[in-house]
């Protein structure tokens, strides 16, 4: 099936649909990456390792602007 066919038969609520579901997607996989961030950071914390910290605070940041991108880009 060619790439061209798929999008002449997929309507507007189609593409939304899709759209929408992988916006659940997305949020779900940062929600995640931002829980193991903070796995990260408490295990650095325990160990008293600043590169771990560090590391930890890198994966939250990078996850909550992406997860913020990806909000402010809603219809």
């Amino acid at each position: 099936m060619k790439l061209s066919r798929w999008r002449e038969g997929a309507g507007p609520e189609r593409r939304k649909l899709v759209w929408t579901k992988l916006r659940v997607l997305l949020a779900a996989i940062g929600t995640l990456t931002a829980v193991a961030g903070i796995a990260v950071c408490v295990n650095g914390l325990l160990e008293f390792n600043k590169v771990k910290v560090a590391a930890g605070v890198a994966i939250i940041v990078v996850s909550t602007v992406l997860y913020i991108v990806m909000l402010s880009g809603s219809e």
